[in-house]
């Protein structure tokens, strides 16, 4: 038998029979009593570090180091139990070793914020140092899983409300104050890659300042002498979204939904109705307004059936700092080729 099967269980014998002795003991001191047994079990060696946690390994970046006033981090991280489940990863391979890899889906640094109120305190100490393109794994406390801020060790015991600690291997990317203006530098950069420097970026409303997070590509040259879509007319359309990098999370063509791996037999694949409006914020698809700004602002700007185009924004015309499942991180400009139908 498997002795590291048996350390955990005489662990939580050792902790039942503790607080079995008395009624005064705290969720903090219960995890914290865990903890040491379970490192003494495993890594009797390493010792907590100046805010509490056990760094496991580390592979030393050599880029700019972890500056705390930047609010936002770009990173990867796998988060694990002391059991070693793991919860959260964004890792591709790892993803594909669990079987819960998704074509469509994203994997790869992302932006975070980090801070009091948002982000954990054992995860803040655990980025303090790093350099870019360093790796750090270690075991963050139960009671440093808490988004307050306190001064001591102990207050942070006081207000333990977990017993499990887990093991978080971070690997730091990137930081910025910014990650929306990350997100149309990346924009730019595409856009003059694809089409040129001769491709310049525009807006969808009268009031709205040109900043270059919005970019529609449109050759309309064909439908000059057409007549145009007039409002409230109904016209057919089809879609495909990417990310920049050109993976594709949606669409409504089955053939390209089968060749991009993300085909969902209980969908319907067929093209959407759009009611024209005098206004991108009324454009409805299916009968509906609820569509981000750039998906409908591409529809707005396109006049004619049969017309083709492609609209390329940052995440200020998309889902901002919430993202989209687990297709479209925080802060991620995306890319909608549109087509409206001919007769």
């Amino acid at each position: 038998m498997n002795k590291h099967l048996l350390i955990p269980l005489a662990l939580l014998a050792l902790v039942a029979g503790a607080c079995a002795k008395t009624n005064t003991s705290t969720t903090g001191q219960d995890a914290q009593t865990y903890l040491k047994l379970w490192m003494d079990a495993y890594y009797p060696n390493i010792a907590p570090n100046a805010d509490g946690l056990y760094i496991l390994e580390e592979t030393v970046g050599t880029g700019e180091e972890r500056n705390t006033d930047l609010p936002y981090v770009y990173v990867t991280s796998t988060i694990r139990s002391l059991g070693g489940t793991i919860s959260n990863t964004t890792s591709e391979a790892l993803s594909k070793q669990l079987g819960t890899y998704k074509e469509g889906d994203y994997y790869g640094p992302r932006f975070q914020q980090v801070g009091t109120g948002v982000s954990y305190a054992g995860v803040d100490a655990l980025l303090k140092g790093m350099k870019v393109g360093g790796v750090r794994k270690a075991v963050v406390p139960a009671w440093m899983l808490n988004t307050s801020r306190y001064d001591t060790q102990q207050e942070y015991l006081d207000k333990c409300s977990t017993s499990a600690s887990l093991i978080y291997e971070i690997g730091f990317e990137g930081q910025t104050e910014d990650p929306e203006a990350n997100g149309i530098s990346a924009v730019k950069t595409y856009v003059l890659m694809t089409y040129g420097a001769q491709q310049k970026s525009t807006t969808y409303t009268s009031d709205q300042e040109d900043d270059g997070s919005f970019y529609f590509v449109s050759d309309s040259t064909a439908f000059k002498d057409v007549t145009k879509i007039a409002e409230s007319t109904s016209v057919n359309m089809n879609y495909v979204g990417k990310r920049l990098d050109g993976t594709i999370f949606d669409t409504n063509l089955e053939k390209v939904a089968k060749d991009a791996g993300i085909y969902d037999r209980e969908r319907e694949y067929t093209p959407l109705s759009v009611t024209y409006a005098s206004a991108y914020g009324s454009m409805s698809v299916g009968g509906s307004t609820s569509y981000i700004d750039g998906f409908k602002a591409g529809l707005f700007l396109m006049h004619w059936k049969g017309q083709k185009a492609t609209v390329i924004f940052s995440s200020k015309h998309g889902y901002s700092s919430s993202g989209s499942g687990t297709s479209i991180p925080p802060y991620e400009p995306l890319i909608f080729e549109l087509e409206y139908l001919a007769d």
